[in-house]
């Protein structure tokens, strides 16, 4: 007799932190359709009836017994869903799982603000206390022409709901998103360095930026447009340049926060407290554009 099996949308895709997580399928596909994003493309949005994810998590307490530490839920932005099923998921997780310190989604910017404060801080208090956000980038201009469906303005303003409520953000940038036009780089770098300056929260909480490097899996809008000779790819020096333009135009005030570039798309990982160690960061960037042969190689990048 076979033993019941958690279910899963193929592909799955999780943060990198999530790796040593229990991954628990609320909804399947993502509702938007960025021009860099392939993980979703082949998949109907649909959101899984509360009986099922249940089951799932009665099933993952018999095959894990009492090791869970933390959950993920998928798919792409499972933080659409109501406040109340999330709470009622929530709760039912940690009910099951004892041991269980997070519950953790993927969000985009309109999930969290269609959300009241009220509700933040309920879900909060169930226990989905992060939230993985793709920031992308602070020029407006380009987060209309990925198709981002949403502002500099609202991204700003999820945040700090975020803030408000407790929930831990984990953000992400993407290196090279304007392609390779001087000015058009330039202008992401500066943006969404102002962008991450007017996410500081007002009290002392920790949270979390990621940059990410672009790739182009095949089937994405913006490989298409690379092959159409619309688009063209920043190399590894000039996305050097562009991550050192965006550290150097944060604040000295973001003193809890986390950064990190530690992705596998990356040429250069990087970690460290952007208040205190924004200066190091920066040398050790200048280290990687006068020494190349300390980066990761094009052939080890990956998503």
């Amino acid at each position: 007799m076979t033993s019941p099996s958690l279910y899963y949308s193929k592909p799955v895709f999780r943060p990198p932190s999530e790796g040593n997580s229990l991954l628990l399928t609320v909804t399947i596909g993502c509702t938007f359709n960025c021009t860099f994003c392939y993980p979703y493309k082949h998949k109907i949005f649909s959101i899984r009836t509360i009986e099922d994810i249940k089951r799932d998590i009665d099933i993952s307490k018999k095959i894990y017994g009492n090791s869970v530490r933390k959950i993920f839920i998928l798919d792409g932005n499972a933080f659409i869903l109501k406040p109340d099923k999330l709470i009622e998921i929530s709760n039912y997780c940690y009910k099951q799982h004892k041991n269980l310190q997070r519950v953790s989604a993927y969000a985009h910017a309109n999930d969290i603000i269609s959300k009241s404060d009220e509700d933040l801080l309920r879900i909060a208090e169930s226990g989905l206390n992060m939230v993985y956000l793709g920031i992308e980038t602070g020029d407006n201009d380009l987060l209309k022409s990925i198709n981002k469906k949403t502002t500099a303005e609202n991204l700003i303003k999820a945040v700090h709901k975020l803030h408000n409520s407790g929930i831990i953000l984990s953000g992400t940038i993407i290196l090279g998103l304007a392609g390779n036009d001087p000015e058009l780089s330039k202008k992401h770098a500066i943006s969404t360095a102002k962008l991450i300056n007017n996410m500081n929260p007002k009290k002392n909480q920790t949270w979390y930026i990621s940059a990410l490097s672009l790739m182009l899996p095949p089937g994405t809008e913006l490989e298409n447009d690379v092959k159409r000779g619309i688009f063209t790819p920043l190399n590894q020096k000039d996305t050097l340049k562009e991550l050192k333009m965006f550290l150097e135009n944060l604040s000295d005030d973001l003193h809890d926060l986390i950064f990190r570039s530690n992705h596998a798309s990356n040429y250069l990982a990087l970690k460290g407290i952007l208040a205190e160690d924004r200066n190091k960061l920066v040398q050790k960037v200048k280290y990687g554009l006068n020494h190349p042969e300390s980066l990761r190689p094009e052939f080890y990048r990956g998503l």
